[in-house]
């Protein structure tokens, strides 16, 4: 219970709160504070040392009405809050997280019980006269009144200039959103999967599929002007496509070019700007750009080069001008830029380049050009979406404004008519944990199941010495962190958090009663030192095992073998040196390194590479004592990738891929014989396998893909 509920202001440690003027102070000075950090801090107080769900807490900050993305903009509260009072989440002294579940207030404090509004009746001064109290409560409850709806009437925009982005479809990534696209009046999401075209009402949720003839597999470029009409590309037989109107209340659809794709609708609804040539290498990119007449007739071809592609093309909100993304293709390397086609005269004009360019463009109708960029250009990486000014005469006015970032390529834009709604398409690649269950022999799998359900990057490196639960680290909590998962339950539980380092690699000690893991700096630069660390199995409080430069890998054998090695880079060069768990210290001199992935054995006598970039399916066999090595060849399986060892240590778990997105676990024999574990079109990187070897938790990446709204940008 919190103690003194009537007292108006909160002290605790050196910080004081006035929930009456909305003001958080340390040592006296004021403390810039948002107003809902502000909330959670009253939430908490009001309830302190028990535990305040994560639901409460968006139920207090948002109406049911809000569209936002609640989780997000939970985490992105809090991590201010803290902030302000100088904490981290991995040191809390006031607030202390509780995995999924929510936050609790562990320091003391004297005050009230909290409130998130204003308190606004404090107790009236006697007064002799009753009919003086009388006016005087009157007027005072006037003022209050005024005051309120005054700072009612101030809040509102204020909230309505915060940008909101949350998700519209929550797809599988066994059934990913293929294309997706706003109506002009903003009120209906059209989208294609692998099992149809749907329409949905943003408001509601309620979705229908529209009526398509038998076969009738298609893209949803786009919305007519009339809104009741969907522009789309087809995919024909054998890898052909083509540009059709359907309407969106059924009926036969209607064609309107071949050999076409990436069709854009005139604002007026006129004609059709679209793709043309190479669509069968890759759908986003055409060789040519065209114009039409909206009912297919008169098309003229505007933009052509063989040396580059071009990816859809958007509108100008007068009709006369389109752009669209230019890639032009070298040997080393390409380059990526926005054009824009004046395309009565076929006129075009490079307006800026980026090499984190997506296809993605949608013209706004004040004349803001939105555009997609991938911030890493690495699978899961981040990409953002911008806009930037293009008035009627051509250049790029003012600086590039960021409205949105997250996990994932964006690969199509759509906006309403009116400018507020902007929808995106995001192609999130986010690797996850499968559990495989092993046949008696090793040789095939009996079972395969997801076990991490949730579209953030889990990466599994170990496994408890009981063979019951998986240890991973993954991005859920918006930093690096390490997680434990029992393989026959839904949920996670965080064995460290961290939010200024990131925790990474996750280990198991030879004898099973601790955890190594790797700790380094976000913004680790080439001299900064990363720390291994270690925490009892169980969860707990971190030692310190040894610091050096580079740390990127670590793995223990098993006993009754000691053997714990790391890997560091410096420079460029790869060394790879035994510790001892307990003091920390190395010993021996260290080994170079190629530039790859290994696997210690579970004995602890040998480390097994695949070298990057290696093509010919060899893996190298390496002595921890003596050094020397083996080629071990594996015929017939060129393209293997990460490696580790089996349980036993008698063969080894290998990845490879060709380049026709064909990809296999294999088991592979210490005399070169492979057999096939798992087949699979996602990416199957490794699989490292339970102590008694029975099971194996698998590395899987495969593409989930949703569209996204955005407003008030």
């Amino acid at each position: 219970m919190s103690a003194h509920p009537s007292a108006p202001v909160i002290r605790f440690g050196a910080f004081e709160v006035n929930f009456q003027t909305g003001e958080l102070r340390h040592k006296g000075q004021k403390v810039k504070l948002q107003e809902q950090p502000l909330q959670i801090l009253a939430a908490l107080l009001e309830r302190p040392g028990e535990i305040v769900t994560r639901e409460e807490l968006c139920k207090k900050l948002w109406s049911e009405d809000t569209f936002v993305d609640f989780d997000h903009s939970l985490n992105a509260a809090v991590k201010r809050l803290r902030e302000a009072l100088g904490e981290s989440a991995g040191a809390p002294v006031f607030i202390e997280t509780l995995a999924r579940r929510g936050y609790r207030f562990i320091a003391p404090a004297n005050g009230s019980s909290a409130t998130s509004e204003i308190a606004i009746a404090p107790a009236l001064v006697q007064s002799k006269s009753s009919s003086l109290r009388h006016w005087s409560a009157t007027a005072l409850l006037s003022l209050i009144a005024i005051g309120v709806l005054a700072w009612a009437v101030w809040r509102t925009p204020l909230r309505r200039t915060d940008i909101v982005e949350r998700k519209l479809t929550s797809n599988s990534s066994e059934n990913g959103v293929s294309s997706a696209s706003i109506s002009p009046d903003g009120r209906f999401l059209a989208y294609a999967d692998n099992a149809g075209i749907y329409l949905k009402q943003v408001r509601t949720g309620e979705t229908h599929a529209v009526a398509l003839p038998p076969n009738f597999s298609a893209q949803v470029d786009d919305w007519f002007p009339d809104g009741s009409h969907l522009l789309v590309s087809r995919k024909e037989q054998p890898g052909k496509t083509s540009l059709w109107s359907i309407s969106v209340f059924g009926g036969s659809p209607r064609p309107l070019a071949d050999d076409a794709s990436g069709g854009s609708v005139s604002p007026d609804g006129t004609r059709v700007a679209f793709q043309r040539a190479d669509l069968t290498y890759d759908p986003r990119f055409g060789r040519e750009i065209w114009i039409m007449h909206s009912d297919g007739t008169n098309p003229t071809r505007i933009a052509a080069d063989q040396d580059s592609r071009m990816g859809p093309p958007t509108w100008s909100p007068d009709g006369k001008r389109i752009a669209y993304v230019r890639t032009a293709l070298a040997y080393n390397a390409s380059t990526r830029s926005v054009e824009v086609n004046e395309w009565e005269t076929a006129r075009a004009q490079t307006l800026f380049s980026d090499s984190g360019l997506t296809t993605a463009l949608h013209w706004l109708p004040d004349g803001r050009l939105s555009y997609a960029l991938d911030t890493q250009q690495t699978a899961g990486g981040d990409c953002s979406v911008w806009t930037v000014s293009l008035p009627q005469a051509g250049n790029v006015f003012g600086a590039p404004k960021r409205v949105s970032q997250g996990q994932g390529s964006i690969t199509q834009l759509t906006g309403s008519a009116d400018g507020r709604v902007l929808v995106s398409l995001r192609e999130n690649w986010a690797p996850s944990i499968y559990i495989g269950t092993l046949a008696a022999d090793g040789t095939s799998l009996l079972a395969h199941k997801r076990l991490t359900l949730d579209e953030n990057a889990s990466i599994p490196t170990s496994w408890t010495p009981d063979s019951t639960a998986v240890l991973f680290y993954s991005d859920r909590n918006g930093t690096s962190e390490i997680f434990k998962q029992a393989i026959d339950q839904p949920l996670a539980e965080n064995l460290v958090t961290a939010s200024e380092q990131l925790s990474q690699q996750p280990r198991v000690t030879p004898d099973g009663s601790e955890i190594l893991y790797v700790s380094s700096p976000k913004s680790a630069g080439s001299e900064t030192p990363s720390s291994i660390f270690a925490i009892p199995i169980s969860g707990g409080t971190p030692r310190l095992v040894l610091q050096d430069v580079g740390i990127f890998a670590v793995e223990c054998a098993r006993l009754p073998s000691t053997v714990c090695v790391y890997s560091v880079t410096k420079g460029n060069i790869r060394e790879t040196l035994r510790f001892d768990v307990r003091s920390g210290k190395t010993t021996g001199n260290p080994q170079i390194d190629p530039e790859g992935f290994w696997s210690l054995s579970p004995d602890g006598s040998q480390r097994a590479f695949i070298a990057v970039g290696s093509n010919h399916g060899t893996i190298q066999l390496r002595s921890t004592i003596t050094g020397e090595t083996r080629d071990l060849v594996v015929k017939g399986w060129n393209g293997l990738m990460h490696i580790d060892w089996s349980a036993d240590g008698n063969s080894l778990l290998v990845g490879w891929h060709n380049h026709k997105s064909d990809h296999a676990l294999l088991k592979v024999t210490l005399d070169g014989k492979a057999s096939v574990l798992l087949r699979s079109s996602n990416f199957v990187a490794y699989a490292i396998p339970s102590p008694d070897g029975r099971s194996l938790a698998i590395l899987e990446v495969s593409p989930s893909r949703n569209a996204w709204q955005i407003e008030n940008f």
